[in-house]
């Protein structure tokens, strides 16, 4: 089985991921395929960086650049869960798969803000004001190449919300 997870910043795609590592499942995360091409690069590692490194290759590459990349690491009879959808071709691509099912994660903004002044990690947003502008930048990006977390989101086979059970 195949889950790749979807949503808003903060929502506890995280949290999911570790109760799907923790019953065998093996992560992979668009992200850390990003990451690797920014080190390749010799740039630095930030939010900026990664998103744009991330929507150059899929300018110039295709859509589908890091779902390529994601399903050339996978390997048959093992369960995987997938973080970091950005675009629709990425879930296009990775829905070819037979054993591919995605789950969205939904939270509500406030609890999500709360989360992420909690959890401290590099590249979070510090104040509510720039929260506000990255989940706008996150969710609401109308380029093909760019960050199309909403309608990611939309493609979900199934929802989840996360108001406090998990995470």
């Amino acid at each position: 089985m195949i889950i790749g997870l979807t949503g808003l910043i903060g929502s506890g795609k995280g949290a999911v991921s570790d109760i799907l590592v923790a019953q065998g499942f093996k992560r992979l995360a668009f992200s850390d395929l990003i990451i690797e091409e920014v080190v390749r690069r010799g740039q630095e590692i930030t939010r900026s960086t990664l998103v744009s490194v991330g929507n150059e290759l899929r300018q110039k590459e295709g859509l589908d650049i890091w779902a390529k990349k994601i399903i050339s690491l996978i390997k048959p009879h093992t369960d995987y869960v997938i973080e970091g959808f950005r675009s629709t071709a990425e879930v296009l691509a990775l829905q070819q798969l037979p054993s591919f099912f995605l789950l969205g994660v939904s939270a509500g903004r406030l609890r999500r803000w709360k989360w992420i002044a909690e959890r401290g990690r590099a590249g979070d947003p510090h104040t509510y004001e720039q929260f506000l502008i990255r989940e706008k930048i996150d969710f609401l990006q109308s380029e093909a190449y760019g960050q199309q977390n909403a309608l990611c989101f939309c493609m979900a086979d199934r929802f989840i919300v996360n108001e406090g059970s998990f995470g």
